[in-house]
């Protein structure tokens, strides 16, 4: 049994910092007229603010302990994880490429850019694959969360199960009732938490364990693939090659991401937010890397991989400290789940209900069905999340569930952006080749890598051959 210096201490710092991001959060709720300050926030968002939201919102418990568990099983070879990602990007700031058309387009979700080059019913469609992807993706937080706290707090997991419970719903009351404004108010008090949270853990850990220890134990449990993606069995260029278009898809079509593109004043502000948050998600991904090191060093190789970094946490940080750590970290769930609450039930009101619905809603009558939305998005992930097993690391199962609507939806979007001849047969074609070559993932057990990558093809292959054999609906969209 690991021990822990978790006490009442560490509870009343934690608890006090949940009634103060309530009370922030109701806050915001005062400045939401209409469905545009719901979801989007105005589209007022300047470069500071919208880098904070954005950081916050992509920076969860779970991302912490993903991550962790790639450094625990990979060692330095996981740090490629996080230099795609920041990579990406950085790229994607400093061109514009995509963000920026789509900005200019005044969107308010992702599948809405599908009924304005193809057709609504493929916005539907659409909806529905982002709809189960995205909530795939999101009910494993809870369980993944959760087993952090448990093993953090030493509070037994069948009553952690609660706690994250409540926390899920302190998160949807102000959600539901503040929606992107609320988000955005919390997301720069957690953003200053969770940074310091993570400077914090980072020296700490590597404190304990010792860089030449992590470099031994790396060398001694992995040996040549702890330090090259090239070499270590769960990377490759495979790999690597799906994770760049993943994270391609991720920043510019990941609906969570999208809303922050789609808040901002201006194109050009979009693009000055994704140059500075690609440097953060550098060491958003290296930095908890450390930690699942430092715990191979301290713990040994034989841990759950998920387990050894909180477990390793939970022994060398003294009470008081374990506190602040868990508000920061409580801080980037918070935020997480916030913003994936509103992302995805926009995603199953605005494209799903609202197009099919034979008359026009209001925009009050908008904003209520989004709430419904929130609600019932958070009852499936509370129980989805308390019986779903996990077929391998998590990081691997994230990124394939967002594939599901990722792979058809970059295709089809840089399709409908950039080539005069993209039709709705073409998108119909990427969105379900997309969806399907992740079947193999979850029923036959095929590697993240092939089955990801093969989505992506075959997205690209259902574009191309739709198109040619269909005719497109207008020509390109323009910046």
């Amino acid at each position: 049994m690991i021990g822990t210096h978790f006490s009442t201490l560490d509870w009343i710092i934690v608890v006090t910092y949940l009634g103060a991001t309530l009370a922030t959060g109701l806050y915001g709720r005062k400045f939401v007229g209409g469905i545009a300050d719901f979801l989007v926030a105005g589209r007022e968002l300047g470069t500071f603010l919208a880098v904070a939201t954005l950081a916050a919102t992509e920076i969860g418990t779970i991302t912490f302990m993903y991550y962790a568990e790639l450094g625990y099983k990979t060692g330095y070879a996981s740090f490629v994880n996080g230099l795609i990602a920041g990579l990406v990007m950085i790229f994607l700031g400093r061109t514009g490429f995509i963000v920026k058309r789509l900005r200019a387009m005044r969107l308010m979700t992702v599948p809405e850019f599908f009924e304005v080059k193809f057709s609504r019913n493929l916005r539907v469609f659409t909806g529905i694959l982002v709809a189960t992807g995205g909530i795939l993706n999101m009910g494993v937080f809870l369980k993944v969360e959760g087993t952090f706290l448990a093993i953090i707090s030493g509070v037994s997991l069948s009553h952690i199960k609660a706690v994250m419970a409540g926390i899920l719903l302190l998160e949807l009351i102000y959600t539901v009732l503040g929606g992107m404004v609320s988000i955005v108010i919390t997301d720069f008090i957690q953003f200053v938490a969770l940074s310091v949270g993570t400077i914090l853990v980072t020296i700490w850990s590597v404190h304990a364990a010792g860089l030449s220890h992590m470099y031994d134990a790396v060398r001694r449990t992995m040996g040549d693939g702890g330090f090259n993606p090239f070499t270590n069995p769960d990377y490759g260029w495979a790999y690597i090659s799906f994770q760049v278009l993943i994270w391609l898809a991720v920043h510019t079509c990941w609906q969570t991401t999208a809303m922050r593109t789609f808040s901002t004043r201006s194109a050009e502000i979009t693009k000055r937010v994704f140059s500075w948050t690609g440097f953060i998600f550098l060491g958003r991904g290296m930095m908890p890397m450390m930690w699942g090191i430092a715990a191979l060093a301290m713990l040994g190789p034989a841990q759950n991989s998920l387990e050894a970094m909180p477990k390793m946490l939970a022994t060398i940080l003294p009470s008081g400290v374990l506190g602040l750590v868990v508000a920061g970290m409580l801080a980037a769930t918070m935020s997480v789940n916030s913003s994936y609450l509103l992302g995805w039930s926009a995603i199953i009101a605005q494209d799903i209900i609202l197009p099919l619905h034979r008359r026009p809603l209001s925009s009050p009558q908008q904003v209520m069905l989004n709430r419904g939305a929130n609600l019932f998005v958070s009852l499936f992930v509370m129980v989805y999340g308390l019986w779903y097993t996990l077929p391998g690391p998590t990081y691997f199962y994230l990124n394939i569930t967002a594939t599901i609507y990722l792979s058809g939806t970059l295709v089809a979007v840089i399709a409908g952006l950039f080539w005069e001849r993209a039709s709705t047969l073409g998108g119909y074609l990427a969105m379900a080749g997309g969806a399907v070559a992740t079947i193999g993932f979850f029923f036959f057990k095929t590697p993240a890598s092939y089955a990801g990558a093969g989505a992506f093809a075959l997205a690209a292959m259902g574009m191309v051959a739709g198109s040619l054999l269909s005719e497109p609906k207008t020509a390109a969209v323009s910046s």
